[in-house]
């Protein structure tokens, strides 16, 4: 038989990974590709992974016939050395030829892995193009094959910025149903102060969760991405709601990271919540309806850690003694500041004057 081992983060797995499986399987004529998950990589130790659990899932769901999945780099932990990896393989299947499937960027350290001449004398080193730069010295030096694969974009570290469009539908749901890499994003996209911002936010909205009965994992991630797009132009603001068949025309610009954030997660990161992409849609101008999550965001925004206005400290021991007797006070603050700063629309103040009242 002919066995592939096929290693990686894999985090997530993207259609550049299945290309090169579909690729190594018909070329090399596999009987079977093993996708081979790292733990830790050696060369990239200080990185944080996803859960071992959600990278295998996303590996499971879009894995291509003659694949498997193979946990042994997973099972032992530490530091994931190829040498450990392919001296199992060969225990496993000591009468097969076997194939160790890497990219060509691996080929500049590839004479730094440790015991790389074992390897290289045990298995037969494939090597797939990520670039046409290509150390050939190398590939000689350790006999490797070298596939005439297309050379491919996808990167998975683009996900972390947020760019999805290298992904499988099915991957891109598992990811927003399990709020994966949103921290990577937050980093990435957001600057230091609004990062801090946000994680603050997300800190308090859980507190509040966990007094009023509710999920606290939800709030916290309404909290975190409540205002992912803060940061965009007004132009790009609206440049995004036209992408998206929206008339922007409809939408004041208070209005705007609001809408453009609730429909960045609904429709790019798949975030199969309506409570949260609601929530983020008025946690800015607020509604007349107000539900639990709506009312979390909304306070925690306005009130975390960072917030500096007078009354302030006093409210929020408030919100954890009657949480819409705060809420109220909240408003009535915005309220104030918005017609001290600016003019105020009727539909805005008939929102604030509803609130108000209501308590």
């Amino acid at each position: 038989m002919k066995i592939g081992i096929f290693g990686g983060s894999f985090d997530p797995i993207h259609k550049g990974h299945i290309e090169i499986a579909n690729e190594s399987i018909k070329v090399l004529r596999l009987d079977k590709l093993y996708f081979v998950p790292v733990y830790r990589n050696p060369f990239k130790s200080k990185n944080s992974y996803a859960n071992w659990e959600d990278r295998v899932k996303m590996i499971e769901d879009v894995k291509p016939d003659k694949s498997e999945i193979s946990l042994f780099e997973i099972k032992r932990k530490g530091i994931s050395y190829t040498i450990d990896t392919v001296s199992y393989f060969k225990n496993k299947f000591p009468n097969d030829e076997i194939y160790l499937i890497l990219g060509s960027d691996n080929l500049d350290k590839l004479h730094k892995w440790r015991e790389i001449e074992n390897i290289s004398k045990s298995v037969k080193i494939v090597i797939f193009k990520r670039s046409k730069k290509i150390n050939k010295e190398n590939i000689k030096k350790f006999n490797c094959i070298l596939l005439n694969n297309r050379i491919f974009e996808s990167s998975s570290t683009e996900v972390k910025f947020g760019n999805f469009k290298n992904l499988f539908p099915q991957t891109l749901e598992y990811i927003g149903k399990n709020f994966l890499y949103i921290l990577d994003i937050l980093n990435n996209t957001t600057d230091a102060k609004l990062n801090k911002h946000c994680r603050f936010t997300a800190s308090l909205a859980a507190e509040y969760a966990k007094h009023l009965g509710y999920d606290a994992k939800i709030a916290w991630f309404s909290g975190l991405v409540h205002d992912l797009t803060k940061k965009w132009t007004i132009e790009i603001h609206r440049e995004f709601l036209i992408a998206n068949n929206l008339d922007e025309s409809k939408y004041p610009d208070y209005k705007l990271h609001q809408t453009t954030c609730s429909l960045w997660l609904e429709k790019y990161y798949k975030v199969n919540n309506p409570e949260i992409v609601r929530a983020i849609s008025v946690h800015t101008s607020l509604d007349l309806e107000m539900g639990t999550l709506d009312k979390i965001v909304f306070m925690a925004d306005k009130l975390c850690q960072g917030r500096k206005w007078e009354g302030i400290q006093k409210i929020r021991e408030l919100a954890f003694q009657d949480f819409d007797l705060a809420f109220k006070k909240v408003v009535e603050h915005i309220k104030q500041f918005n017609l001290n700063k600016t003019s105020v629309s009727e539909e805005q103040l008939n929102i604030y004057d509803y609130w108000i009242s209501k308590y």
